[in-house]
C-alpha cells in the first residue's frame, strides 16, 4: 500500500476514534499513526479476513480501554466545590455522611429501599434566556448584531429590542432558546462589544415547578443530579424504580416527626401512599410521656409507638440526603439574572461620565 493511502487511512482512523468514539484526542493521532505505520511502512496488507479482524478488535479494544479509563481518571479526580445554601452561605459540598446517618446507610440498603426510590434526579431538556446590555460607544453595533442573531436563526425580537435596544439597561434578546442558538447570541453580542448575560433553564417533571418555564415539576431536585453528588457514596444506590418519590433531597421536604409517621404509618401522611408499613422498626410502649412516641389510634385505643435504633438510624439517614439542592459549576440551580445585580464597572463608568457631562452643559 502506498504512503499516501496509508496516510489517508491514518487520517480516517483518528477521525473515528475523535469524532465517532470520542476518544481524547492525543489517543486519537496515536491510533492515526499506528495505522498510518502499520500499513504504509510496515508493509502491512489487507489481504484477509484474519487481518481484518485482527486489526478491527485491536482498535475496539483500545478505544474501549482508553474510554474507561479516561472516565475513571475524571471521576477520581472529582473534588469538592464551593456552593451557597438557601441562606447565602458558602460551605463546601458533598458533606460527608456524620453521625449516626453512616449506620442508617446500611438499614436504608438491607430493607430495599433502593427498590422503590431512586436517588438520581433528572431532567428533560435545558433552555437558555438571553440578555444584553449597550453602551453609548457600542449602541449601533450591538443593535446590528442583535437583527443579525434574529435573521440567522429566524427568532422574533422582544419588545424592548423592537423599540431601539435602550442604552446602559439590560435587555432581553432571547427566550428559550436552544443551545446553538445561544452560543451564536453570545458570540455576536460578544463581538459587538456588549455584555451578555446567558440565563441556563433545565425543565423536567423531577425539577421545581415553575408556571412559566416548568408547570410539571414535581420538586423533588432544584437540578440534576452529577457525578460530584456521589462522591463520598461507595455505592450509590440509584435505583430505576419510581414506585414511591426520588429521595435525592428528601432531608430539604420532610422533616424527622413526618419521616417517623411515613415509616410506622405511610397512609397517615399520603392516603393514596403505595409504601408499606415498616412497623417493625418500632416498638410497642405502654405510655407516651417519652420522647419521640408516636400515637396511632385504632378503632376505639391509641397505641404507643417508641422508634428503635434502626429507624432512628434510618431517618438520621434519609434527613442528611440533600444533593441536587445546592447550585455546582457542571450543574446550575435556577437563578435570576444577572441585571438584578450591580451594573458591569465599565457600563457603570460609561453611565456617571454621561451624568458628569450632562451636568457641566447645564452649568
Amino acid at each position: 500500500m502506498t504512503i499516501g493511502l496509508s496516510f489517508i487511512m491514518g487520517l480516517v482512523a483518528a477521525s473515528v476514534s475523535y469524532f465517532m468514539l470520542s476518544l481524547w484526542w492525543p489517543v486519537a493521532i496515536i491510533l492515526g499513526i499506528a495505522v498510518w505505520l502499520a500499513f504504509g511502512l510496515f508493509g502491512l496488507k489487507m489481504d484477509s479476513a484474519f487481518t481484518l479482524l485482527s486489526g478491527a478488535i485491536l482498535v475496539f479494544c483500545i478505544s474501549l480501554s482508553v474510554m474507561i479509563m479516561r472516565s475513571s481518571d475524571q471521576l477520581s479526580g472529582l473534588q469538592y466545590a464551593d456552593t451557597v445554601d438557601e441562606t447565602g452561605t458558602e460551605f463546601r459540598y458533598p458533606v460527608p455522611l456524620l453521625g449516626n446517618a453512616p449506620s442508617g446507610e446500611r438499614v436504608y440498603r438491607s430493607h430495599g429501599c433502593a427498590a422503590c426510590h431512586t436517588q438520581h434526579v433528572t431532567h428533560e431538556g435545558v433552555e437558555f434566556d438571553i440578555k444584553a446590555l449597550a453602551s453609548e460607544k457600542n449602541h449601533s453595533a450591538v443593535k446590528e448584531a442583535v437583527n443579525r442573531f434574529y435573521q440567522v436563526t429566524g427568532n422574533p425580537a422582544s419588545g424592548g429590542i423592537a423599540l431601539g435596544l435602550p442604552v446602559g439597561e439590560w435587555e432581553t434578546v432571547a427566550l428559550g432558546v436552544s443551545v446553538s442558538d445561544a452560543a451564536k447570541a453570545r458570540g455576536f453580542l460578544s463581538s459587538a462589544g456588549a455584555s451578555v448575560d446567558v440565563q441556563v433553564r433545565f425543565n423536567g417533571e423531577d425539577l421545581e415547578k415553575d408556571n412559566f418555564s416548568n408547570p410539571d415539576g414535581r420538586g423533588w431536585g432544584k437540578r440534576r443530579s452529577v457525578a460530584r453528588d456521589y462522591l463520598f457514596v461507595e455505592r450509590p444506590m440509584l435505583g430505576s424504580v419510581r414506585i414511591g418519590p426520588d429521595l435525592s433531597n428528601v432531608g430539604t421536604r420532610l422533616n424527622r416527626s413526618t419521616l417517623m409517621r411515613l415509616l410506622l404509618d405511610p397512609k397517615s401522611i399520603r392516603r393514596n401512599s403505595k409504601m408499606p408499613q415498616h412497623r417493625f422498626l418500632f416498638d410497642v410502649v405502654k405510655e407516651s410521656n417519652e420522647k419521640g412516641i408516636i400515637t396511632i389510634r385504632n378503632k376505639d385505643e391509641q397505641v404507643f409507638y417508641k422508634p428503635t435504633k434502626e429507624a432512628e438510624a434510618l431517618v438520621d439517614y434519609l434527613l442528611s440526603l440533600k444533593s441536587a439542592n445546592y447550585p455546582l459549576e457542571e450543574a446550575p440551580v435556577y437563578q435570576p439574572f444577572t441585571s438584578s445585580l450591580p451594573k458591569p464597572e465599565e457600563a457603570k463608568k460609561e453611565m456617571e461620565e454621561k451624568t458628569g457631562d450632562e451636568g457641566s452643559d447645564t452649568k
